[in-house]
C-alpha cells in the first residue's frame, strides 16, 4: 500500500469520525426538544380530556332529538374557533385554565 493511499484512508475515517460527532450531537439535541413537546402535550391533556368529554355529550343529544345532530367537523370548527377567540397568553398553566374556563 502506498502512502497517498494510506493518508485518503485516514482523510476518509477523519471525515466520517466528524459526520458521527454531528450526528450525535442532533441526536441529543432531538431527545432534548422531544423531552420538551412531550411536557408540553401532557400539560395540554385536560383540555383534551373536556374537549372530548364535551363532543360526546354533544354527540349523544341525538338520542333526546333527532333535529341535535352534529358532526366531528363543525365539533372541531367550534374547538378552532374557541382557541383563537379566547384570551391568549404566553404562561401555559394559565392558557389552560383559560381554555377550560372558555
Amino acid at each position: 500500500m502506498e502512502l497517498l493511499e494510506t493518508d485518503e484512508m485516514i482523510d476518509i475515517l477523519a471525515d466520517a469520525k466528524q459526520v458521527g460527532d454531528e450526528i450525535a450531537v442532533r441526536r441529543a439535541e432531538s431527545e432534548i426538544t422531544e423531552k420538551e413537546i412531550d411536557s408540553t402535550r401532557e400539560s395540554f391533556r385536560s383540555v383534551a380530556y373536556r374537549a372530548a368529554l364535551l363532543f360526546f355529550c354533544i354527540v349523544d343529544l341525538n338520542i333526546i332529538d333527532p333535529m341535535y345532530q352534529y358532526s366531528l367537523q363543525w365539533f372541531q370548527r367550534l374547538f378552532g374557533i374557541s382557541v383563537k377567540e379566547s384570551e391568549q397568553c404566553e404562561d401555559v398553566e394559565k392558557r389552560i385554565a383559560i381554555l377550560n374556563e372558555f
